[in-house]
C-alpha cells in the first residue's frame, strides 16, 4: 500500500479560496455592481470613522528663519524643515502629513550675545500648527543662534 502524498503547495489554500468564491460565480453583472457598491460604502464609512479619532505622527514641518543676514550668520546651517511629533484629529493630521495647509513657522533668531531660548522653535511651531498639538521637537533645537560676521557661510 502506498503512503498518501502530501497536498501540493497552495493546494489547500486554493481549495478554500474556491469555496469562498463559489457563491459569487455565474451571477449577473448587476449583482457584481451591487457587491462593489457595498464594499465602497463600507470602506468609506470605515475610513470616515477612523479619521475622527486622534493620532500621533512624526512629520517634517517647514521653517522660515528670520535674522539680519548682512550683520550675522547662523552658527551652523539652518534646516529648511524640522522633524517634529504631533498629535491631532485624523483629518487635520492627514492634511499635515500630506503637506496641505502647511504655512512655514516664522522663527526669529536671537541676536549674538544673548543666550538662546530653551527652544526658539516651540512658540512659532505651536502657532503654525493650529489645532494640531506639538509633542516633541528635535533634541538640538535650542542651539540655533547667530554669530557676527555677515554672509561668510
Amino acid at each position: 500500500m502506498r503512503p498518501a502524498l502530501p497536498p501540493a503547495p497552495g493546494g489547500r489554500a486554493s481549495q478554500v479560496l474556491r469555496r469562498l468564491l463559489r457563491p459569487l460565480a455565474g451571477k449577473e453583472p448587476s449583482f457584481y455592481r451591487a457587491v462593489i457598491a457595498c464594499f465602497l460604502i463600507a470602506s468609506t464609512l470605515w475610513m470616515l470613522r477612523a479619521l475622527s479619532n486622534s493620532y500621533t505622527a512624526p512629520i517634517n514641518y517647514p521653517v522660515s528663519w528670520h535674522y539680519n543676514p548682512q550683520r550675522y550668520h547662523p552658527a551652523r546651517p539652518l534646516p529648511a524643515t524640522v522633524p517634529i511629533e504631533v498629535r491631532g484629529n485624523g483629518w487635520r493630521l492627514l492634511s499635515r502629513a500630506m503637506g496641505l495647509h502647511m504655512q512655514p513657522a516664522d522663527v526669529r533668531l536671537r541676536l549674538p550675545g544673548t543666550p538662546p531660548f530653551r527652544s526658539p522653535l516651540r512658540p512659532p511651531l505651536r502657532r503654525a500648527l493650529g489645532t494640531v498639538r506639538l509633542l516633541t521637537l528635535p533634541n538640538d533645537s535650542a542651539t540655533y543662534y547667530l554669530v557676527p560676521g555677515g554672509d561668510s557661510l
